[in-house]
């Protein structure tokens, strides 16, 4: 193998793509794709931060503890993490329309029956159906623009998953001016129309892969290069199936590192909001603290894109990674409305930009024939982190008043998770059809 000609991190050949023909036939559809799914992603992980909010009226009407309103929470995240291995399978097979239109059915449902609620198993019962609605987000929207763009994978990435950074800048706020203007029913109930009436029309565009389209998008691998050219044949058999990739110890790897940063992130996304009225900040503040969150981790999106672009996914994984590790231990003394905002801007950079380096590095290390399934099982650790964090949260506070040493712990996972991306590298597979298309 000429090394000269192989990019270590991206596992292809150098100048393969210069000397294949162009096609660009269907720049809008890809595009429309990304807006579209950063608007699910919006509405969907919006409303599933929102819980920050709900959580101490929700205890102040009905006297549970904060732990057993937050297990109901942290169950349907960890529902949603192994519903998102079947999720990631349907997509790869059917595509993600289909897969986004049912979960944004069963998530009005969910909240529907949320702002019903009665008893506290009504609330573990809405949240448990609401999983089925987030499964069907992450996954296969991460997996589906992940075929459609190679070189500007990152960046597409980057937008879809900023929607989730918009959510937080909008959906909380809403939630609480409808809570202290109405109650909490009504809030809910509002989450479940948001959710029918934006996310099962935005699913009509999605669709599979660039061929799908009769033609091919920009940024992609297959707008770069005629889908029938040999060279392109020769690639795709450095693609891993799920079996392959399950054997790998950097598979585990990007497990672990999910269930860390998850872990780190729903410590401070799902608890901020109490952690600041606790320390007597008005509750529409503790609310601007969160959207402050989100718009910075929207910033962090076309930094890391750009980043990326430059420097690798690698390496822009760490350095907001050192961003999120910084802001936890800032969050373990924060007192005053001030540094409530000043640190919620640093994790919120910092935060947003680990997922869409993360999510790029699958597809960069194991190809795109299995991407779907291979993300939905690195998703349950991702879900196992989400439930991990808020759980733990929420232990840590009754047992000693406060939110502190939880966001200490955190700090310390989120060393973990940096000694992690430090020491990641891509896979080797030296199948007879890429050792050939490289030698090329």
């Amino acid at each position: 193998m000429n090394s000269s000609l192989y990019d270590r991190e991206h596992l292809r050949p150098r100048g393969v793509l210069d000397r294949i023909p162009f096609r660009n036939k269907n720049v809008p559809s890809a595009w429309l794709l990304v807006v579209t799914m950063t608007l699910v992603m919006t509405i969907v992980y919006g409303s599933s931060f929102s819980f920050s909010v709900f959580l101490k009226p929700l205890s102040e009407w009905s006297g549970w503890a904060r732990t057993s309103i937050s297990g109901a929470y942290a169950i349907s995240l960890w529902t949603s993490g192994l519903l998102a291995v079947l999720m990631g399978a349907l997509t790869d097979k059917y595509g993600p329309r289909i897969v986004l239109a049912l979960g944004g059915l069963f998530g009005g449902l969910g909240y529907l029956v949320l702002s019903g609620t009665s008893e506290l198993w009504h609330l573990y019962a809405g949240f448990a159906v609401i999983a089925v609605n987030t499964s069907a987000c992450w996954t296969p929207i991460t997996a589906t623009i992940s075929r459609w763009f190679s070189d500007k994978r990152v960046l597409a990435l980057g937008i879809v998953t900023g929607g989730i950074g918009l959510g937080q800048m909008i959906m909380p706020p809403l939630s609480t001016f409808l809570i202290e203007s109405t109650e909490w029913r009504t809030a809910y109930l509002v989450l479940a129309i948001l959710t029918w009436v934006i996310v099962i029309p935005a699913a009509i565009p999605a669709k599979h892969s660039p061929e799908d389209t009769d033609g091919v998008s920009t940024g992609s691998v297959q707008s770069e290069i005629t889908l029938s050219n040999p060279v392109v044949t020769k690639l795709q058999g450095n693609d891993w199936t799920f079996a392959e990739a399950l054997r790998t110890p950097v598979f585990w790897m990007l497990v672990c590192l999910n269930i860390l940063v998850a872990a780190t992130l729903f410590m401070a996304g799902i608890h901020i909001a109490a952690y600041a009225t606790d320390a007597g900040i008005s509750a529409s503040s503790a609310a601007l603290v969160l959207t402050t969150m989100g718009g910075s981790n929207i910033l962090s999106k076309v930094l890391v894109g750009t980043l990326a672009t430059r420097r690798g996914s690698k390496f822009s994984l760490f350095a907001f990674l050192v961003m999120e590790t910084l802001a936890l231990f800032l969050f373990a003394g924060t007192s005053e409305l001030w540094m409530f905002f000043a640190v919620a801007a640093l994790f919120g950079c910092g935060i947003g930009g680990t997922a869409p380096p993360m999510t790029a590095m699958v597809a960069e290390y194991f190809g795109l024939r299995s991407v779907g399934v291979i993300m939905g099982v690195i998703g349950i650790g991702w879900a196992a982190g989400c439930s991990l964090g808020t759980v733990m949260g929420d232990l840590i506070f009754d047992a000693s008043g406060s939110y502190s040493i939880a966001f200490l712990m955190a700090g310390g996972m989120a060393v973990l998770a940096l000694f992690l991306a430090l020491i990641l590298r891509a896979p080797r597979k030296q199948s007879a059809a890429y050792s050939q298309a490289v030698s090329d």
